[in-house]
């Protein structure tokens, strides 16, 4: 029998990407968590006398959820009942990768009705989503900016990031990677390469040079949302509040649950707007309009049995803000009738249908260039009517 071959056989173990090793030389951070979308790639190579095999496998990396950094452009204001207050809220994502957070508005309200709150989608809820990553190497001389490849998700071009104690950017241009791949047919594994961005600084954000932005680094995408704030009618003497707060919650999750979030008081964030009463002129004329008197006055008018009286009624606002819900209640002068057809609101007739309009519920007004119930600042309403003395 002839000598039998020796045959050595090597096994070879390839982890990629490579960046993961150079993370385990690193002090370790709790900013530095592999981005969300990154692709682990793990290759294995037997070779032996006669050739080679490779066999690997792909893990993804979700992404850990995190909750926003909201802040918001005004966190007290003064309205009138009907007023609208909008609020410029600002929204930054410190995950390792793209999220979704859902908002909603709600307010705790002091004597006053509830507000209508509404987000640019008219509701009172909305969700965002909003881009995100951890950087796989640092930054260099050529300004760019690593992530991994697959990471770049709901990131684009002209978006706004804030990178994690360095500064706000926009991104001025995004070149996406491809995660590492082992081609079994022929063995052969290709490194991953990475997503570049450029980024054009905001503020006083330093310019992007070598190891301005480390390896390990977070960044997330910033966006504003606009709350409207409709004030409500006030319920009691004085002035009302509604305090706003937003809420919500991530669509990632972390340790199995999504993570909740609120805006409050001792955030800095929480808005309150003062509902203030408002301020407002009512003045009320005669004049005898069979003497032919030619100007109203508020004293000093005589009449008799016959006569013919002409009141006039002014309403307007005296201070800033429109007046709105305004109705005009009064009672039939004492001792007269109502001439039907001769009551005008800002010179245009008032349909009485023969009955005297004031009466009652009264009549919603408004001045020239407002709505029905609506006294626009710096207008008047004027009702004018006529009587017979008995």
């Amino acid at each position: 029998m002839g000598p039998v071959a020796n045959r050595s056989c090597r096994f070879k173990l390839s982890v990629l990407p490579l960046f993961l090793l150079a993370l385990l030389m690193l002090p370790v951070s709790a900013s530095a968590d592999v981005a969300g979308g990154t692709t682990i790639h793990n290759a294995a190579t037997l070779t032996f006398d006669g050739g080679r095999v490779s066999a690997s496998v792909d893990v993804g990396v979700n992404t850990v959820a995190a909750a926003p950094t909201i802040t918001v452009d005004s966190t007290a204001d003064n309205a009138y009942p009907g007023e609208d207050r909008t609020y410029t809220y600002t929204i930054v994502n410190n995950a390792n990768g793209s999220d979704s957070f859902s908002l909603k508005a709600e307010s705790t309200d002091d004597k006053v009705n509830g507000p209508a709150l509404k987000f640019p989608s008219g509701a009172e809820n909305t969700t965002l989503t909003l881009g995100g990553s951890v950087t796989n190497r640092a930054s260099d001389a050529a300004g760019n900016v690593y992530i991994p490849a697959g990471s770049e998700s709901n990131l684009a071009k002209d978006d706004t990031i804030v990178v994690d104690g360095v500064g706000t950017y926009t991104i001025a241009s995004i070149s996406p990677g491809t995660p590492a791949k082992t081609d079994a047919s022929n063995n052969t594994t290709t490194p991953e390469v990475p997503t570049v961005l450029t980024l054009t600084p905001v503020g006083a954000a330093p310019a992007i040079d070598t190891n301005t932005i480390p390896t390990g680094t977070q960044l997330g995408e910033r966006i504003t949302v606009s709350l409207t704030v409709t004030a409500g009618i006030l319920t009691g003497e004085g002035d009302g509040t509604h305090t706003v707060n937003l809420s919500g919650q991530t669509t990632a999750t972390r340790s199995g649950s999504a993570v909740t979030y609120a805006t409050a008081q001792g955030d800095g964030n929480e808005v309150v707007v003062t509902v203030v009463t408002p301020q407002v002129t009512l003045t009320k004329e005669v004049k005898n309009f069979t003497a032919g008197e030619a100007s109203f006055r508020t004293s000093g008018v005589l009449a008799q049995s016959g006569d013919t009286l002409e009141y006039r009624i002014i309403a307007k606002p005296a201070a800033a803000g429109d007046l709105t819900s305004c109705v005009l209640a009064d009672d039939l002068p004492e001792y007269t009738e109502y001439v039907t057809g001769t009551m005008t609101l800002n010179d245009d007739p008032v349909v009485d249908g023969g009955a005297f309009p004031l009466a009652g519920g009264g009549l919603a007004v408004n001045s020239p260039g407002g709505a029905s119930g609506v006294i626009k600042q710096g207008e008047e309403a004027v009702i004018i009517f006529q009587v017979t003395v008995q």
